[in-house]
This record gives structure tokens, sequence and C-alpha cells, in this order.
């Protein structure tokens, strides 16, 4: 290699520099060893471009994958390594029957645990393997999982559909939802615990006792029941069996990173901040390391047990993740200036309000209340919810849409969203808009986002769900148009079927010649508009 660059100086050639597979595989692990995974997952990406049969390169994107939360493309990629190396890849058994536990899919977890168990019983996973089937027993209630893959599937669909109408405050619904899967699927633990919290947020305190207890009786050792009791009971001012039941989960030691978060959430809520602090710290290596909630709440943690250096440092890295939020620099800024007393209420992902620290003789009252706000909904069921908002023309609906856009921790885009809405509604009204602590009045709709969401309700009317992925793409889309002035929104079926192809490809297989077909339009015109969004995306990376 010497010899080659004195030649090349010599004779005065440049000669280029060849960046193969390999290249980019090591520059993937040198960002991955300085935990860099979205850097570490590109070049992993172009390294699989270049050497698509290569089955470590195969693997360690796979690893990235997983530990940045996208445990079906994971998958996607596990798999491909096991049939390019004719299946002596045992550990991809293992990382599979993980990325299947995360996704819920606990009969494909435990089919590809006792494969890895049954090809390298003395492997380096075997322990972990069978702490992983202890979990899945957990879970499960049972040694084995009776539903077949696509009953399984169907039972994760339905319980989505009640939580998503937990997050728009349809109780009633929820909880007709939640028992139906109850009464098909009595081992469905996740069902009982939400219709626990559906009577909770009614006031139905009894009934939602009665069936945590119901839970307990049938799955003595459910973590998120025992949590949700837990919090239940200190809320009602049951303070000493409150008490008792904290002590048992103290002596809980959970593998499973979610339930290390429902440890660490709960145990932050009822003030017991140094064993919150120990079970956020343990999230650290997980996808949790990239939530801003998650990382709140440990730097709450950390400035309630007087490590203010870390608490300070912590908060700074909320706001890296979620740059336009209000609730980072809100406690920065209080803890900077040695203003924070720290209760249970700051484990919250929102800025405190003035009647946060209610006595306990006040709990009951607000017991609802507290709770909602600890499963504060994402920004995507903001949107949604504010979507669905826009065919409601009622004024009840139009006070909704005013509250959010006064809302200082709301996003800009939110409450533009909402302020759109109103004015399609009401032209003649002008909507007043409180960011960044200025308060300014809007006398017209914005063009792209009406145009948005009517984009939006074409994706929607083509049979795909208004998730996370195609709000994400829909959002990006919003941006590209506002920051370039570029009217992508002109054609909306072209940008209606970039953004579904683009979230469709983040959970499986999908065509450009499928979706073309399906929004009526060349595969030219879509392609495109794909390559657009692409670029803008990846305009940072």
């Amino acid at each position: 290699m010497h010899k080659q660059k004195r030649a090349s100086a010599a004779s005065g050639r440049v000669l280029p520099f060849i960046q193969d597979g390999d290249y980019f595989f090591e520059k993937g692990i040198k960002a991955y060893n300085r935990r860099d995974l979205y850097t570490a997952k590109k070049m992993f990406e172009r390294a699989v471009t270049f050497q698509p049969e290569e089955p470590s390169f195969l693997c360690q994107l796979a690893s990235t994958l997983a530990e940045i939360g996208e445990y079906e493309e994971s998958n996607k990629y596990l798999l491909n390594a096991l049939e390019q190396s004719g299946s002596d890849l045992s550990e991809c058994h293992f990382f599979l029957a993980n990325n299947f536990a995360h996704l819920g899919m606990y009969s494909d977890a435990e089919e590809h645990a006792r494969l890895y168990m049954a090809i390298d019983p003395n492997g380096e996973f075997v322990e972990d393997t069978q702490e992983l089937l202890d979990l899945i027993s957990l879970e499960t209630g049972s040694k084995t999982s009776s539903l077949p893959l696509s009953t399984e599937e169907e039972l994760i669909k339905l319980h989505d559909e009640a939580r998503q109408s937990i997050e728009r405050g349809d109780l009633p619904l929820a909880q007709q939802q939640l028992r139906e899967i109850i009464s098909n699927h009595p081992k469905f633990w996740a069902a009982y615990n939400n219709l626990a919290l559906t009577h909770f947020y009614k006031s139905e305190f009894d009934e939602a006792m009665d069936v945590l207890q119901d839970v307990l009786d049938k799955n003595p050792g459910n973590l998120n029941a025992l949590c949700n009791l837990a919090i239940f009971l200190f809320h009602l001012g049951m303070d000493e069996p409150g008490g008792k039941l904290v002590e048992r989960l103290k002596t809980v030691h959970p593998m499973h990173p979610e339930h290390r978060y429902k440890l660490g959430n709960t145990f932050g809520l009822l003030e017991e901040h140094l064993y919150a602090n120990k079970w956020l710290q343990s999230l650290r290596k997980s996808s949790f390391v990239y939530d801003p909630v998650t990382t709140h709440m440990l730097a709450v943690s950390y400035y309630a047990l007087g490590q203010k250096d870390l608490s300070l440092k912590t908060w700074k890295k909320v706001i890296d993740l979620d740059p336009e939020g209000h609730v980072a620099p809100f406690y920065l800024e209080k803890a900077q200036k040695d203003e924070l007393t720290i209760t249970g209420g700051d484990y919250q992902y929102r800025i405190p309000t003035n009647n946060q620290n209610k006595p306990k003789k006040d709990r009951q009252v607000k017991a609802m209340e507290h709770i909602q706000q600890v499963r504060k909904g994402l920004e995507k069921n903001k949107i949604t919810h504010l979507f669905l908002l826009r065919g409601n023309k009622n004024e009840e609906a139009y006070e909704t849409l005013r509250e959010f856009c006064l809302r200082k921790e709301e996003s800009l885009l939110v409450k533009e969203i909402a302020a759109t809405i109103m004015l399609e509604h009401q032209p003649e009204r002008a909507v007043k808009l409180v960011h960044d602590d200025t308060s300014v009045e809007v006398g017209m709709a914005s063009e792209i986002i009406s145009m948005a969401m009517d984009v939006l309700l074409l994706v929607k009317e083509m049979g795909s769900a208004l998730d996370e992925h195609v709000l994400f793409y829909w959002a990006e889309a919003i941006k590209f148009a506002e920051t370039t002035g570029e009217r992508i929104f002109d054609n909306q079926k072209a940008i209606a079927a970039a953004i579904d192809h683009l979230a469709r490809k983040q959970k499986g297989r999908s065509t450009q010649k499928s979706v073309a077909e399906q929004y009526e339009i060349t595969v030219s015109v879509l392609s495109l508009r794909i390559k657009k969004l692409i670029s803008w995306v990846n305009r940072n990376v």
C-alpha cells in the first residue's frame, strides 16, 4: 500500500479511493462503539449494499436496528443472514427471539429461543435465552404460547385499537374493546391492565381494583399490574398497603427493558428516587436511550439524589432529542438556579402546574388527571386526534383546538395544524397562537397544511393506518414544502403515494409499481416524489 502511494505520487496520478463493503463496515463498527447508532446503521446499510450476501454485515445491521427499536426491520436482515449462511448462525435465532418478544409476538419469540438452544446448547446466550423463555412464560401465563401467528397478530391489532381509544379519551369504547379481548383471550394480561386504567380514569376506583386483583389472582407475578396497583393505592391515600407493595417491588429484577421502564417510572411517581434512578439508568443500553420522556425522568432522578451536574447534562440531552420541546429547557433553567423541589409529579413529561403537588387528601379527586398525564400520548397521537377534529365543526371541537394553540409545551407543527383547522371552520375569526413565549394572531389558514391534511385523508382512504411511519413522512413533507417553497402537495395523489410507500417499506415489503397502480399514477411520478422526500429526510446524515 505504501509502495502504491509512492508510485502514484511519483507519477503525479491520483488513484481513486476504493469504498467497498469492508470500508463501510469498519466505519459502522467505529460509530457503533461510540454509541452513535444512527450513523452506524447508515454505514452498515451501505456495507450491505456492496455485499448483500455477507452474513456478518447483515447481523451487525440487524443488531443496530434492534437497539434503536426497529425490530421488524432487524428481523428482515436476521432472516436474510440465516438464509445466506444455511442456518449456521445460531445467534440469529437468539436475536430474532428478542425482537419478537419486544413486538409482543411471543409464539415466534419462543420458537426462535428454543431453536437457538437446540442448535447451540452450550452457546454464549444460553442463560439469556432461558431468562427470555421465563419472561415469555411470565407474560403469557403458560409454558408455551398456544396462539397461532395469525391469531396473535390479530390480537395485537385489536389491543392497539383499544389503546388508541384510550388515547382519544373514548373510555367507554376502550372498555368494550378490552372486555371483548379478555373474553376471547383470558390470559392476555395487557388487556386487563389497560381495562383497570380506563376504570381509574373514570374514577371507578372499586372496579379498577377488582380488575387488577383478577389479574394478580390468575397471574401473581404480573409486573405491570403490581406497578399500577401501587400507584392506585398511593393516589387513593392507602399508604400502608401501598408501602408494603413498594417494598415487594424493590426485590424485583426484570430483564426486559419494558419492565425496567415500568419500574423506573413507578418508583419515580412514588418518590422512590434511588430505585427510579437505578432502573432508568439500566435502560441506557436499550432503545429507550433515544426517548426524551425516559431521559427526562432519569434527569429528575439525578437531581432528586443531589447529583446536579449529571441532571443538567441529562436535561441537555433531552433538548437534543426533542429540540422543539419546552419541558427540558424549563427544568434546566430551574435546576441551574436551584429552584427545583422534586416530587413524583416531576417525572411526568410536562411543565408542572401550580397545583401539581396537592396533599394526599386531594389525590382521589385528582387521580384520573394524574394517571392520564403519566400516559400522555405521543405527538403522533395528537396529530391523529387533530385530524379527526377537522371533520367535527361544533363549538366543543373548536374550543379543544383553541386550547392546543395556547399550550406552550406543544410543538409548533401541532399548533399550526390546530390553527389551520380552526380557520377552515371559522375563517372570519383570527386564531391566537402561543409559541416561544410570544403570542401571535393567525388570520388565514395555511395552504400547505390544508393540502397536507387532504393528502393524509387520501392515504387513509387508500386503506393505510395513520401510524407513526405515515405521520413521520407526512410531517417531513410539510417541513420540506415550508422550507424549500416547492409545491409538492399540488399533486396530492403523488405525494400521498410517496408517503404511503415509504411508510410501508418501514413495516415490510412494498413496491413502487404496486403503490403507483393503487394511486393511479405513473412509477416515474411516484419515484420523483420518493427521491425528493428521502433526500430531505437524509439531509443532515
